[in-house]
C-alpha cells in the first residue's frame, strides 16, 4: 500500500526543475518570518490559523471537492513540499500542511485541519500533531488536537509517512 502511495505521490509531484511544487500547486509567496511556523502547542493553533500565515505556503490552485470534507484546499510548508518533491520515504521534522475545509458549495470556509511533524512518525502516527477545528474565528475550539489521533491516522495511514499526495485542484 505504501509503495502505491509513493508511486501516486511521485506521479502527482512530477514537475520540471523550475517549479516548487506540482503543476496544480501555486508557488509559495513570501511571508513574515515566524508567521508561517505552525505552533507546536495545540492551544495556540487556532489563533495562528486565524492570522493566516500559512497562506504564503505552496498551495493547491483552488478548492476542490472531497468525499470526506465537502471541499478543501491544501497548503504545504516548504519543508514538506521539498520532501514530497524529493520522494522521501519519511518527511523531516517540521513538515506541515494546512487543509482549509469548505462547505459543499466550495466557497464557504468552515474549518481547518493541520498536521505538523514533531518527531519520528512511529507506527501509529504519534510523531505527528493532528489538529482539526470547525469554525474560522480565533476562538474556535478544536475537535481534534494531539499526537497519534486515531481518526486522523486511520485515513492518513495510507499516505507516505502519513501524508497523502495532493489531490488535483
Amino acid at each position: 500500500m505504501r509503495r502505491l502511495a509513493l508511486s501516486l505521490g511521485l506521479a502527482a509531484l512530477a514537475c520540471d526543475g523550475a517549479e516548487l511544487v506540482p503543476a496544480h500547486v501555486e508557488a509559495a509567496q513570501r511571508v513574515e518570518p515566524g508567521r508561517a511556523e505552525v505552533p507546536a502547542e495545540p492551544a495556540a493553533i487556532g489563533g495562528w490559523l486565524h492570522a493566516a500565515g500559512y497562506r504564503g505556503w505552496a498551495a493547491q490552485s483552488g478548492v476542490h471537492a472531497t468525499s470526506e470534507h465537502g471541499g478543501a484546499r491544501v497548503f504545504f510548508n516548504e519543508v514538506l513540499a521539498a520532501s514530497m518533491r524529493a520522494g522521501a520515504g519519511e518527511h523531516p521534522i517540521g513538515s506541515a500542511a494546512v487543509r482549509e475545509l469548505y462547505e459543499a458549495d466550495l466557497a464557504t470556509l468552515r474549518g481547518f485541519a493541520v498536521m505538523l511533524k514533531l518527531r519520528a512518525s512511529g507506527p501509529g502516527g504519534e510523531g505527528w500533531l493532528w489538529y482539526e477545528q470547525f469554525g474560522t474565528g480565533a476562538d474556535a475550539k478544536p475537535l481534534v488536537a494531539g499526537t497519534g489521533e486515531r481518526g486522523c491516522v486511520g485515513c492518513h495511514d495510507a499516505g507516505l509517512d502519513f501524508v497523502h499526495p495532493p489531490e488535483p485542484g
